[in-house]
């Protein structure tokens, strides 16, 4: 009875949702698209389902996967990566080039273009003052933002027209196009101006943001969904539905249950353990999208026993990547030696033949660092203390559970005695400032999945000593000078073969070294309805979401 009141509450408050004020909402823009397109792709309501709830709705002080998926309709970026990993122009009018002379001959200015029809939710028009006050709060030593890499090269910002931002670098940034509002979006200076400091963080906005995107935020209740409607505003195609309603379902046999009952129209990253019960609904089609998303473990390298190399690759050495593959995802995510994807041209086959599976080399590495297991009970001990550690992930994901059971299994037969404690997304993945798990350094192993973007200069703010929380995002908390200035290096390399054979040496540094370990790389299993059309998966940051303003319903 309990669940059939909340059903019916719920269906209800869909029925009013999607109801008349719908239609006015977005009447001007469907008069516009219909002149020209001609065919009925205008109205209704989706419902999605995910297992992940964010924390926060703002990419520049939160990386969150699941808040990146709702702030991809909510806000706008310069640029984004279309399903076929081309970088595309969003709220600029094109992407700079040397040859365009967007970019200049030295690569040390950049100047862009934005749309002149581009407005926030609010009404205000989006200006190049909205530009330069997202790079003020980017660079401000008081906020502790996700990262600056890219950012800490600026030396100054020219607005000489409302529309146009002109870039001054301090030195060369090979990816600066591909990198600085791509992963963060453009804010609004009128409206967290007020913000500008230490206080920024504590902002009502990242609850009930104001974007420029498709997609108007409408309402948040924790715990339960985000209802989004469109954007009468919108500067580019659509948005044709009128409202995206994404419910927070963490277990994943809730999320199938209503996937099956209807309550739910799609599921976005559908667990592999139901990908038999969710091919087999009828009005429902899947979507395999082998993706740069990573399942690896962070390794606290700060904490002992971590701190010691011998240990960390011995981890790695342990680890049947083939049977995790194989006994929790059926063979669909791939092993994964190395957090280059293999179809990057970066990618080199070093991390598998140096870090491949082998459970004989592990022990004799923990033997030379002084772990043995003097007391026969099958755990290794050195100086008194047993070679004990913890892992973490979040909560309410089934496979990542059976994965930490798995792995624990495997380190427990070259003795490590593998201790399980997950926490809520939540408080996994915190910021720095709300003392979360990862970025706050407070775990031995962390098991979660990272983007690993087309461009390999990303790793810098991964694996660099200068990028350290709370200014980056390296959560290994992992010192090495050779490391760092091979990373800085690469970041301003421009020529493809200087930047080959730096990532080469950078990869192989990795593999030694082993901050983290890489697990698996993800096919992403969507569950989405047959009627919706335009539905185009992507395998980059820029997510699923990445063109939500030409989805459609069929009717």
């Amino acid at each position: 009875m309990k669940y059939m009141k909340t059903l019916l509450i719920f269906l209800l408050s869909l029925v009013i949702l999607s109801s008349g004020c719908a239609d006015n909402d977005n009447a001007g823009n469907r008069e516009k698209q219909s002149k020209s397109d001609g065919k009925n792709k205008f109205g209704g309501t989706l419902v999605i389902g995910m297992q992940q709830e964010p924390e926060i709705l703002n990419e520049s002080i939160s990386s969150m996967v699941s808040g990146i998926y709702v702030c991809n309709l909510i806000f706008s970026k310069f640029v984004k990566h279309n399903d076929k990993m081309e970088l595309v122009p969003d709220l600029i009018t094109e992407i700079p080039t040397v040859k365009n002379g967007g970019i200049s001959e030295d690569y040390l200015t950049y100047t862009y273009h934005l749309r002149k029809n581009a407005r926030w939710h609010d009404g205000k028009p989006v200006t190049s003052d909205d530009v330069k006050f997202t790079y003020e709060l980017m660079v401000n030593p008081e906020i502790n933002v996700s990262t600056r890499q890219g950012w800490n090269v600026i030396e100054s910002v020219a607005t000489p027209d409302p529309h146009t931002v002109v870039f001054h670098m301090n030195e060369v940034y090979a990816n600066f196009v591909g990198d600085c509002f791509y992963d963060e979006s453009v804010l609004p200076r009128h409206l967290l101006g007020k913000f500008a400091n230490s206080d920024f963080i504590s902002a009502d906005f990242h609850k009930h943001p104001v974007g420029s995107g498709p997609f108007v935020f409408e309402e948040w209740k924790p715990g339960s969904y985000i209802v989004l409607k469109a954007s009468r505003d919108y500067y580019n195609d659509g948005p044709y539905l009128d409202r995206i309603i994404i419910k927070f379902i963490l277990d994943g046999n809730s999320l199938m249950f209503q996937l099956e009952s209807g309550e739910i129209m799609g599921a976005d990253n559908v667990p592999n353990a139901f990908l038999k019960i969710a091919s087999g609904i009828e009005r429902i089609k899947i979507y395999k999208t082998p993706a740069l998303f990573l399942e690896h473990l962070d390794l606290n390298c700060s904490r002992f026993p971590l701190d010691d190399n011998r240990v960390r690759r011995a981890l790695s050495l342990a680890i049947d990547r083939e049977e995790i593959s194989e006994k929790i995802y059926n063979g669909i995510w791939v092993p994964a030696y190395s957090d280059e994807h293999p179809d990057s041209p970066f990618h080199t086959g070093f991390g598998k033949e140096f870090n491949g599976y082998n459970p004989e080399l592990a022990i004799t590495l923990l033997e030379k660092a002084g772990w043995r297991d003097t007391d026969g009970d099958g755990i290794r001990e050195k100086g008194g203390r047993r070679l004990k550690l913890e892992i973490s992930t979040v909560t309410g994901r089934a496979n990542r559970k059976r994965t930490e059971v798995v792995l624990a299994k495997q380190l427990g037969d070259i003795g490590v005695d593998l201790k399980i404690n997950n926490y809520h997304p939540s408080v996994m993945f915190a910021g720095f400032d709300d003392g979360g798990i990862l970025s706050g350094g407070r775990y031995n192993l962390a098991l979660y999945a990272f983007m690993a973007p087309p461009d390999p200069s990303t790793k810098e703010t991964s694996y660099s000593a200068d990028f350290l929380p709370p200014v980056g995002q390296n959560y290994s908390y992992f010192r090495n000078d050779t490391l760092t200035h091979l990373l800085s290096l690469g970041s301003s390399a421009v020529s493809f073969d200087r930047r080959k054979k730096l990532y080469s040496e950078i990869l192989e540094r990795l593999a030694r070294e082993v901050p983290v370990i890489p697990l698996l790389w993800i096919t992403q299993v969507d569950a989405m309805p047959t009627a919706l059309k335009n539905y185009s998966p992507n395998p980059t940051q820029s997510g699923d979401t990445w063109n939500a303003n030409v989805w459609w319903l069929e009717k």
